[in-house]
């Protein structure tokens, strides 16, 4: 009876043990597929967001392209022209875009409307919204939108001033916004709830998935707490994805500027939603939870060192031990971005090393390649220092750290010394030595012109006999 209790109370405590561990693995597994998920979704909604971004922004282009050409040819013909009237004319009804075709006006009163429009007698053409707003703009531009009374359609004026004279002339038209309604329609058919596009200065909105926000400010939507919050977001002017209150659910929110416009385009992703299909499937796939944490614990024990080391050594010269070409540009692009236009790149080159394998063989020339790399990692240790093997007998050298034109010749007249020093008594006959090409990063916008610019200055230092540095 005793052995039984023991028996029994082993099991309990074995239980106790193993239960707890294993429900903190499902939850901690659960946790990770939900992040998962999510994480997906995200990734997917961005390059929703971002489709129908470009999207709109290609069809904004297109117009502003269409309508540039009329310009172009009015201020050529000019306004005294019947050609100019004609071709204008010939604007309206062409176009989806813009179906009532060009208009324009001048400060002496004068109005031309391409499909055949006459304003009443009370029309002042200089008060007109379109007017004011070419005045500040020589270059066609997007205006802000508004709901057309005759139509009902939301549209906006593309407006800009003709380059002619004497009068002052403001040339427009109104694009019809139906495709941005089209695309907000479009990119809520899946888990996207929401989508809309509104202005960034007036937080008009200008097309939206619910067509009854349309024409209304996005700041006045009290009575939404997601649109309430998604317009603290443009206040504070945060683009990209951020996740929201909304009023039943956390959305979340993705936020892209359309170019060639003022406009925000905002999609909006009910979080619930997103995660209602894992909710039914989570509790059959306990099992397969409980094998899959445990499988993913002994696997990354397994291979972590193994990938480190893998990793490690793809970015490594097998011979010098030093940087190859891959790594070495990864660490100087990312020391660039973390301290712009800081820094100066050194391309070296050793001279006379073919003599070195032709007269001694391979196997000293891998000898001296060593030697040489050995040199480098010495001489160059500060924190900033990047070193590697490019090629052959070519290395780099990356000092990232702010330094002077008269410190790097002196740093680089110095480290000449050293190279003679090990090198003159070890290949007297071969006279190996080293040609520097050094670009400042101060005069430079990237990696690929810093390099350029190293590259040019060590073919120089060649040029003029080898054994020398150039800086440029």
């Amino acid at each position: 009876m005793k052995a039984k209790h023991r028996y029994i109370w082993a099991n309990i405590k074995l239980v106790g043990t193993i239960v707890p561990v294993v429900l903190v693995m499902i939850v901690i597994y659960f946790m990770l597929v939900r992040g998962e998920v999510l994480t997906l979704s995200k990734e997917k909604l961005a390059l929703e967001s971002q489709y129908y971004a470009e999207e709109i922004s290609t069809w904004a282009r297109s117009v502003l392209s269409e309508v540039n050409i009329y310009k172009t040819m009015i201020e050529q013909l000019g306004l005294e022209n019947e050609d100019t009237y004609t071709l204008m004319t010939t604007s309206a009804g062409t176009h989806e875009a813009y179906p009532y075709g060009l208009y324009m006006g001048d400060d002496q009163g004068n109005y031309f409307d391409a499909s055949g429009w006459v304003p009443d007698e009370d029309f002042v053409v200089t008060e007109r919204d379109w007017y004011i707003e070419g005045l500040n703009h020589d270059d066609l531009t997007f205006g802000e939108p508004y709901v057309d009374a005759m139509t009902g359609g939301t549209c906006v004026s593309v407006t800009c001033r003709l380059n002619t004279a004497p009068a002052v002339t403001v040339l427009s038209t109104d694009v019809y916004l139906d495709y941005a309604s089209h695309l907000v329609s479009a990119v809520t058919s899946d888990k996207i709830e929401h989508a809309f596009f509104v202005t960034r200065e007036n937080r008009l909105i200008v097309a939206d998935s619910n067509a009854s926000m349309v024409g209304l400010s996005l700041s006045e939507q009290s009575d939404s707490l997601l649109y309430k919050n998604v317009s603290r977001l443009l206040d504070a002017e945060k683009t990209g994805q951020s996740s929201v209150l909304g009023d039943e659910s956390v959305f979340i929110v993705d936020i892209n500027v359309i170019p060639d416009t003022d406009w925000y385009f905002v999609t909006c992703m009910n979080r619930n939603e997103v995660l209602m299909d894992l909710w039914r499937i989570e509790f059959p796939m306990l099992l397969l939870a409980v094998i899959a944490c445990v499988l993913l614990f002994i696997l990354t024990s397994i291979f972590s060192k193994e990938m480190i080391t893998i990793r490690t050594k793809a970015r490594l010269d097998p011979l010098t031990k030093l940087l190859n070409r891959e790594g070495f540009e990864e660490l100087v692009r990312l020391s660039l971005e973390d301290r712009p236009r800081q820094g100066v790149l050194m391309i070296i080159d050793m001279d006379n090393f073919k003599l070195i394998n032709d007269q001694l063989g391979h196997p000293v020339g891998d000898q001296a390649l060593k030697d040489f790399a050995s040199i480098l990692e010495n001489y160059f240790n500060r924190n900033k220092d990047i070193v590697c093997r490019l090629a052959g007998d070519e290395f780099a050298v990356f000092v990232g750290r702010d330094i002077t034109t008269s410190e790097t010749e002196s740093m680089l007249s110095k480290f000449m010394s050293v190279v003679h020093q090990n090198f003159d008594h070890k290949f007297p006959h071969q006279k190996l030595s080293a040609s520097i090409g050094a670009g400042a990063a101060v005069n430079c916008e990237s990696y690929e012109t810093l390099y350029q610019t190293a590259d040019k200055a060590l073919y120089e230092a060649k040029w003029n006999g080898k054994d020398q540095y150039q800086i440029r």
